[in-house]
């Protein structure tokens, strides 16, 4: 079992936004492409002494860049018409418990408490980055549960619950991080 708590703020929600845009949606490996076509035509333009590569290479750039630039922009305006929407969202405190079979979310709002039982097979994709993991219930809306704040068990356990739970579906680092050890080590 796994016990972590999250509360909302609208940091982590942009953080979470920009991760889905650019990550789970594979806006950033497209913008990479067009770097790595830059990179290439920019090679071609030194052996060959041709302008019109550098040029091309300059075009292909601006392509990247401006995917990657628009990408953020569009994460962080939906992060701020959700936080127009959605208006008690930084009073928002979220107890999880994992277990093998399923997940339960004790929401928190002003006091009034809701529980939930999650199925994982409402889950469409767990992902991970530095700081989160998050569990996709489509392509826009996910539970975020902070590994620093994992109460009971560690990252690594909830990591492998899920890989159990999601299969292909879950998208965590093989082995964790250096990082999770580290803090885990510190907190005992």
């Amino acid at each position: 079992m796994v016990r972590a708590r999250y509360r909302n703020t609208e940091e982590d929600l942009k953080r979470f936004m920009r991760h889905t845009e650019l990550i789970v949606k594979g806006k950033l490996f497209k913008a990479l492409m067009f770097f790595g076509c830059a990179a290439a035509v920019l090679i071609v333009a030194f052996f060959t002494a041709q302008g019109v590569f550098l040029f091309c290479a300059a075009i292909f750039a601006a392509f990247g860049l401006l995917m990657t630039v628009l990408a953020i922009s569009a994460a962080n305006r939906n992060a701020k018409r959700l936080m127009k929407e959605a208006k008690e969202f930084t009073s928002v405190e979220n107890t999880y418990t994992f277990t093998e079979e399923k997940f339960t979310v004790e929401n928190k709002v002003k006091g009034k408490i809701r529980e939930k039982d999650v199925d994982y097979g409402g889950i469409v994709r767990a992902d991970e980055n530095g700081r989160f993991i998050y569990l996709y219930v489509n392509t826009a809306l996910a539970f975020i549960v902070e590994k620093s704040k994992i109460e009971e068990g560690s990252a690594e356990e909830l990591r492998k619950i899920l890989r159990g739970a999601l299969g292909k579906r879950c998208k965590c680092k093989n082995g964790g991080r250096k990082k999770d050890a580290a803090e885990k080590r510190k907190e005992e």
